[in-house]
């Protein structure tokens, strides 16, 4: 029999666990891991055992208070079992309708809405950024709340967040925030509020695989960017193709920095630090730092420092009136369908931030460092970037020991032949095979001849003779049609001997 001195003496262990009471069957005590006690009744209803919370045991709830409230909801007044207050039990009322009064004394669990009503004023409202929070309160509206809204928190299982989950398999990016929110939201139930110690319903559920967007600016597509940006701001205002400079110090400076675009829009003069050369961010998505930044940068700044009336408050890129600049997307825009490059976000700078760095050979962590990543699988994701750079030392590596090798014997290799009109006739099909739809117009015969140069000559890229073009489209190239098995059929092509007519 469940008495206060046997409630008393019960001890938290590792799980959840319950004792019922002897005497009423249906009377049962839960003890948590935290050490607090709940009282609940089990009863069948139409068949199927269901469990109904009294409350949690304490100065307003003991354990006599909470078997005549048990006795109510069973619907029957267990004489032989002794309680303190023996005079309520006779004249509780008699079970079905009259027992709704009291047991409205006692509330059933709130539904998810409430508790997520609760959720988005002290938690989304307060700890997240307006975007963030922006994000968790349009999903909660859109897909949780009218799925989830109206059941009681506790019968949500993780078989529901599963299914809820499927339901938006045909927008897999939302369906994993959908998670991640609905995550969030019983982390605050079962951890900060401590209303229940139940599983929570997100744990476990396993996200779509999203694809990784991956889109670097290669140097000519960087030359043109910047050809563009300086002609939009020297046209009138009015004028098509115009561009506010407010907008092109914006982009210049996530180009040159790598930094976030709400990074760049909320920086602000006393952020910056001139004697020391850095930027001094207080709110970036891995909290405060300080961001080194090379002396390009500091011209720009001091450029924008003098044209604005150097001043020493306010946003360093802002609108007529002062505030955040909300014009960027649009300018952006702009800019990329001047330069033929629409599949590039604005965040795609500082993707190419990050390429351009390890191409130039910056090992991996310290591009983290200084990208601002906080954990090191972030950065992770431009590991095959690297191992490229590592591939083209060794290739470089290999090609000085092979040529320091041969150097004391006498050269019998001729003098390197640019493609003959038949030898491009008869690779030309194959080669313009490769060329992406849409892609910038590249001369492809000048291509191939500086990737053959280079091999012929066994130094490095960077040496190419300025007459095949950008040393770095060549080097796309080469390893594009290498890693595809393009590159071997050209050599075939181009080695194989001139028809009878190409000799006359």
């Amino acid at each position: 029999m469940l008495t206060t001195a046997r409630v008393r003496e019960l001890k938290p262990r590792d799980k959840m666990y319950e004792v019922t009471c002897e005497a009423m069957p249906g009377f049962v005590v839960r003890v948590l891991p935290t050490g607090k006690k709940a009282f609940i009744v089990r009863r069948q209803v139409d068949g199927k055992f269901r469990r109904e919370k009294i409350g949690m045991l304490g100065a307003s709830l003991t354990v006599d208070e909470a078997r005549r409230r048990a006795m109510l909801i069973l619907g029957g007044d267990d004489r032989s079992v002794p309680t303190v207050q023996p005079a309520a039990v006779p004249t509780a009322p008699e079970p079905t309708r009259r027992v709704e009064p009291v047991r409205s004394v006692e509330p059933r669990p709130p539904a998810v809405r409430e508790l997520a009503a609760r959720f988005v004023s002290e938690y989304v409202d307060v700890y997240l950024k307006p975007g963030s929070a922006f994000n968790y309160r349009r999903h909660l509206a859109e897909h949780i709340l009218p799925v989830l809204g109206d059941r009681d928190f506790e019968s949500v299982t993780r078989r529901d967040a599963q299914a809820l989950h499927a339901s938006l398999k045909h927008i897999p990016g939302s369906a994993n925030y959908v998670l991640c929110v609905l995550g969030s939201l019983y982390r605050r139930i079962t951890d900060d509020w401590e209303l229940s110690d139940m599983r929570n319903p997100a744990h476990g559920v396993r996200r779509f695989k999203m694809r990784a967007l991956e889109r670097f600016l290669t140097p000519e597509e960087r030359h043109q960017l910047q050809e563009a940006l300086v002609r939009g701001m020297q046209l009138p205002p009015g004028y098509k193709g115009h561009i506010d400079r407010m907008g092109v110090w914006a982009l210049q400076l996530l180009s040159l920095t790598g930094l976030r675009r709400d990074e760049i829009r909320e920086l602000t003069w006393p952020m910056v630090d001139w004697r020391h050369e850095c930027l001094m961010l207080h709110d970036t998505k891995t909290g405060p730092r300080n961001v080194q930044v090379p002396s390009q940068v500091m011209t720009l700044l001091r450029h924008i420092h003098d044209q604005t009336g150097n001043r020493k408050q306010g946003l360093i890129v802002c609108s007529r009136t002062g505030r955040k600049l909300a014009s960027l997307n649009q300018t952006w825009r702009t800019i990329r369908a001047a330069v033929g490059i629409p599949d590039v976000r604005i965040h795609d700078l500082r993707h190419s931030f990050a390429s351009d760095a390890l191409m130039g050979g910056v090992p991996l962590a310290i591009v983290g460092e200084m990208l601002g990543h906080r954990q090191v699988s972030t950065t992770k994701r431009y590991a095959h970037l690297a191992n490229r750079v590592v591939r083209e030392a060794l290739e470089q590596t290999a090609s000085s020991i092979v040529k320091a090798s041969n150097k004391t014997q006498p050269s019998s290799s001729a003098p390197f032949q640019p493609l003959r009109d038949t030898q491009w006739t008869d690779i030309a099909a194959l080669v313009n095979a490769e060329r992406p739809r849409g892609g910038k117009p590249v001369d492809l015969r000048r291509v191939v001849d500086g990737i053959r140069w280079v091999l012929h000559s066994g130094v490095r890229w960077t040496a190419m003779p300025a007459i095949y073009g950008a040393s770095s489209t060549c080097w796309r190239w080469y390893n594009r049609w290498r890693e595809n098995g393009t590159w071997s059929k050209l050599e075939a092509l181009i080695a194989s001997p001139p028809t009878p007519s190409a000799r006359r």
